[in-house]
This record gives C-alpha cells, structure tokens and sequence, in this order.
C-alpha cells in the first residue's frame, strides 16, 4: 500500500504544546515510516492508497493547490485531528481554496482518526486515537513543588470563559499565573508563553490547572495534551467541577482534586502528596497508541 501523510502546520511553525499537531506527524511517519510532506513535493508521490492529513491550520500552509491535487487523486483519506477546532474542509460546499474544492467535488467526508468521540461515527473507517498522549514524555525530572504558585497555560477561547472566571474566584489572594499570547487575559496575570524548555518552565510551578471547553464536553474530547504534559513532570493537577464527569470516562478519578473557592488553599498545601497519587495514572501511553496504531494501518 502507497502512503504518505501531509501536515498543514509547516516546520518552521513546530514546536511547543500549542501546535501538538506537528509531534502526531512526525510520529506517524517514524511509525509507519511512510513519507511526511509539507509541501509541494506531495505530488512526486502520484496517486496515493491511502493519504493522511494531519489537522492544522490552513492559514499556515502555502501549498494548497498540491494538497488538494493529493486528495483528488487518493483512494483513501484519512484525517488525523487531535482538535474539534480543526475539521476537514466539507463535502458540500462553494469553496474556492482548491484545498477545500477537492472535498467538495468529491463529496468526500474523510475517515476520522479523532481525539473527539462523537466524530467517530461520520464514517465506518473512522476511529477514536487518543493522540494527545504524546504529550506524556518519559524520564522528565519531577517538579520541586517549592512553592504554591498556580499555573494556567493556553489560548483564551470563547468555550472557556466560565471556566477562566471560575479559576479568577478561587485563586483570589492566590499567586496564579498565565502563560499565554492572548490578550483577553489580565495583564497582572498573564506571562509570556514557553518556547525553550517547555517541560522545564511548567515544573517550576506548584500546581496546574486544568480545564476544557464547553464543546470538548459536548463532544466528548479525550484529556487534553496539558494533561499529559503536567503528568510528565508530577506536576499535581487541579480540575474545576465539570472536568470529572469528562475525565471519569476515560478512566481518571479526580473528584479529589476539584478546585473551587473553598478547596483552593487545602489543594495546594496538599499538592506533593496530590503529585504522588497522580503519578498512578502513568502507564505506557505510547506503546499503547503505537500498538493501537500500528494495528488500525495494517487492517486497511
């Protein structure tokens, strides 16, 4: 079988926990060791058995034009996301992106590999691949937990306005920080994003905080990559209320760890032994996703 995986985010804009993307693709092809593009050069592979593209923005990719030539000419298309906010282009539509044109000329809904539950059902190829574990790295040193700042990391998005209200109320007094790019929030709170040393910036903190958009409920999202990532480095992990229902279904007990006004302070004084009961969850999640994998590509 003939394959080759394309990524809409291009290397130069790799790295950090908010393109996760860009580790799924070079993943998958060190996997499969099948070809991954990022450029024109997807043409040189003519007609495709089985094309994957991995989910990202297309406002990044300069290479349209090929990449819509690769999903005419492919018998099978596979559409790896890892973010509800990234769907394929649709099957109906009045497109002009040739990008998009090509789904639309083809009616084409894609076979799903999805983090998202509820897209696994838009066709009989489609999957659920928890790809956000690859954001657990292994052999990380632990946080110190020296001191009792917490620590929200992430876009500002309309689905988590409640969410970073309620994170307000119960740090109140409390030392939090922000890292982010987005200026909706506080100035007095809000830190510059981490680019070097990603795993070493989030260690440095005393507790993360968790929480998820409303359509990541709606939609039933598997845990986050920061999930993952403060898991990597025992950093202990506080969640607000409507995480625990989510979370219960993909088998994380956090009902101890629910942050509100009134556990805020407990949960922080609590929070080397938190790190220590959560350090239970570590199984080996890419091994499991490796195998999960492997075993999906060699049935199609």
């Amino acid at each position: 079988m003939r394959s080759a995986i394309f990524s809409l985010i291009p290397s130069a804009k790799r790295g950090g926990s908010t393109v996760a993307s860009s580790w799924i693709a070079i993943w998958l092809r060190d996997l499969l060791e099948i070809p991954l593009y990022e450029d024109d050069k997807i043409l040189e592979e003519g007609s495709l058995d089985c094309l994957f593209i991995v989910n990202g923005s297309t406002l990044y990719c300069k290479h349209l034009p090929a990449i819509g030539q690769a999903v005419r000419d492919a018998k099978r298309v596979i559409w790896v996301q890892n973010d509800y906010t990234l769907p394929p282009p649709l099957p109906e539509s009045d497109a002009i992106s040739p990008f998009r044109r090509a789904f639309a000329d083809r009616k084409l809904v894609p076979d799903y590999w999805t983090t998202c539950e509820n897209n696994v059902h838009k066709t009989p190829g489609s999957r659920w691949v928890n790809w956000n574990v690859l954001g657990y790295k292994v052999g990380l040193t632990r946080a110190p937990l020296g001191h009792r700042h917490g620590l929200y990391y992430g876009a500002h998005r309309d689905g988590r306005v409640s969410a970073f209200e309620a994170i307000y109320a119960a740090f109140a007094g409390k030392p939090l920080h922000i890292s982010s790019t987005s200026a909706q929030f506080p100035d007095a709170l809000r830190i510059a994003p981490f680019r070097a040393d990603f795993y070493g910036s989030i260690r440095k903190y005393g507790v993360g905080i968790y929480c998820q958009d409303e359509k990541s409920i709606e939609g039933r999202t598997s845990p986050a990559t920061r999930f993952y990532e403060m898991l990597s480095v025992g950093l202990p992990m506080v969640f607000l209320p409507d995480c625990v229902g989510t979370l219960a279904h993909y088998g994380y007990d956090v009902s101890e760890y629910v942050l509100t006004p009134d556990t805020c302070f407990d949960l922080i004084e609590k929070r080397r032994e938190i790190a220590d009961e959560q350090q239970a969850w570590v199984k080996d999640f890419e091994g499991e996703l490796a195998t999960q994998v492997r075993y999906l590509y060699d049935r199609l």
